[in-house]
């Protein structure tokens, strides 16, 4: 890290990261209504939740975390001190954090707190998102990339898109991927 003043760094990856946060978190509020507003064609239910379930609302975090990763990349793969590997690694743990605590933070304030909340449930995909992102800066900072662990967060990360996509069409009858407003799963 290049440090001038304390607090102060020229770290461009560091800053794009930090100012990442509002450019992925709002989306979101378009991406909600995307699915209906398309007259609910299915390949927009790929990318934008289709019901009003826990799991389908991942996506409002996942898409736009993804394509900011990517497309952040491309703007700065020429940087010096880039790395690509570290970059989407981090990009990875990102898309890893942000659906685990988002899940988690649901379930203790509805299930353990018994809290039905419009406003917890918006802020908790903002908290999911500054975490991820938070997360992901660590992540390239810091990381040691080991092979087995590129290969474990790479390969975790996939499957995970995979869910998204397969369980849209066919999700399990589990109280996670249920419509809060309809009771009915998927599409």
């Amino acid at each position: 890290m290049f440090r001038t003043k304390p607090g102060k760094t020229k770290d461009p990856f560091s800053r794009l990261i930090l100012w990442s946060i509002p450019a992925i978190a709002l989306p979101a509020g378009v991406m909600h209504f995307l699915y209906e507003l398309s007259g609910n064609m299915a390949a927009v239910g790929l990318f934008a939740p289709v019901n009003e379930s826990v799991w389908e609302h991942q996506k409002l975090a996942f898409v736009p975390m993804l394509l900011w990763w990517i497309l952040s990349f491309i703007v700065l793969r020429k940087r010096p001190g880039m790395s690509a590997l570290r970059w989407f690694f981090s990009g990875a743990v990102a898309e890893l954090v942000c659906p685990l605590f988002i899940i988690s933070f649901f379930y203790i304030h509805t299930g353990a707190l018994g809290l039905h909340s419009l406003l917890l449930d918006v802020s908790s995909l903002f908290i999911g998102v500054i975490l991820a992102q938070t997360g992901g800066l660590h992540a390239y900072r810091y990381s040691r990339l080991s092979p087995i662990w590129v290969f474990v967060i790479f390969l975790m990360t996939a499957l995970l898109f995979l869910a998204y996509i397969v369980f849209t069409f066919a999700p399990p009858h589990l109280p996670l991927f249920m419509d809060s407003l309809t009771g009915s799963y998927g599409m």
